[in-house]
């Protein structure tokens, strides 16, 4: 894997971390690097970025060294080899509503990773 220019990256995205349900909604790539910003040293080997052609990447932090230049420590997203399955999906988004407290999450589907996209923005509101 290596890591990615963000203009590969088709926005929005959605950020996945490991250890928890909720997803972060990324409507532009300033969303992506605000949360960076944010969170910088805090991503985990397997958090994850998922764009809206279903590609995956992991988020791979910088090492926490003190630099002169913050930008130097911003996560790199490294593509992974394969694409998120649809029903893979459908579980993190699942997952999600039920986190935001939804109900009847188990009758939550959808057939395109567009109409995902569209429920997760909808959830945040």
């Amino acid at each position: 894997m290596t890591s990615v220019n963000m203009s590969s990256i088709e926005w929005p995205a959605i950020v996945k971390l490991t250890q928890h349900d909720e997803l972060l909604y990324l409507e532009h790539q300033r969303d992506w690097l605000e949360l960076a910003c944010l969170y910088q040293h805090h991503f985990i080997e397997t958090d994850q970025l998922l764009d809206s052609k279903s590609q995956l990447y992991f988020i791979c932090a910088t090492p926490q060294t003190i630099h002169e230049d913050p930008v130097s420590e911003l996560p790199q997203l490294l593509r992974q080899p394969k694409i998120l399955p649809l029903t893979e999906f459908i579980k993190w988004v699942q997952n999600h509503a039920q986190a935001l407290g939804q109900c009847c999450v188990a009758k939550l589907a959808f057939t395109t990773v567009t109409q995902g996209f569209e429920i997760v923005r909808t959830l945040e509101e």
